[in-house]
């Protein structure tokens, strides 16, 4: 982690252009992202959609859910770029009990990014997540899932995930569900529930798999980012 920040830094401050590539999230250890200076929402670059790309990769969106009983705050890691500028995690989590209470009584489940201790913070319940047996780097957000209201992240696979199972997400105007999510806590109780159409093909767009990056064709796609820096 620290040396690939280091790469980082070493271009960017030079204002040159850097190609990221990191595991991905619409099928992990399947397919992999592949943007230009980050792999948030202002990272992609590139025209051509394939239309039936979502069928191809095996990627749909359910059906929006409308019940569920608890808000589950799904944190990432706070030493990666993603969370460069937030505060440290018990303080966004202080910040963000408090703002919620004010809209809702809902339980709050904290749930911790796998590779990090859970804080603790006083009125959020913990769920720590659990390898998925029989794959590679897996963890069951499922589980969290299954009675879930609506899922908090700032910007990770947590916020996006929850969008293709239909499940109402807040995040950060940063986060690649952005476009199809919420990004104000106050509408907690009654969360924005847009088609998704336009957004679950624009994001079939921002991974691959590997005889596609083989082939250079994500490549010739970010072509413009590279050229912008």
């Amino acid at each position: 982690m620290q040396e690939n920040q280091r790469v980082w830094q070493h271009f960017r401050s030079q204002g040159r252009p850097v190609i990221v590539l990191e595991v991905g999230m619409l099928e992990r250890g399947r397919t992999w992202k592949m943007a230009v200076n980050g792999t948030g929402a202002y990272a992609y670059h590139g025209h051509g959609l394939d239309l039936d790309r979502p069928r191809k990769l095996g990627i749909s969106a359910a059906a929006w859910r409308y019940t569920g009983d608890h808000v589950i705050v799904c944190c990432q890691r706070t030493d990666s770029l993603q969370w460069q500028g937030q505060p440290d995690i018990t303080t966004w989590l202080t910040s963000l009990r408090d703002r919620l209470r004010l809209y809702t009584q809902r339980p709050l489940l904290l749930r911790p990014h796998p590779r990090q201790r859970a804080p603790i913070v006083q009125g959020f319940d913990i769920d720590l997540p659990r390898p998925v047996t029989g794959t590679y780097d897996r963890f069951d957000l499922d589980r969290g899932m299954q009675r879930t209201w609506a899922v908090i992240n700032h910007n990770s696979g947590p916020g996006v995930q929850a969008m293709l199972r239909g499940i109402p997400a807040f995040v950060d105007a940063s986060s690649l569900a952005a476009p199809v999510a919420n990004l104000d806590v106050a509408m907690i109780e009654s969360p924005a529930r847009p088609d998704r159409g336009a957004w679950l093909l624009q994001l079939c767009h921002t991974e691959w798999l590997l005889p596609e990056i083989a082939s250079g064709w994500p490549i010739e796609r970010l072509l413009p980012g590279l050229q912008s820096g």
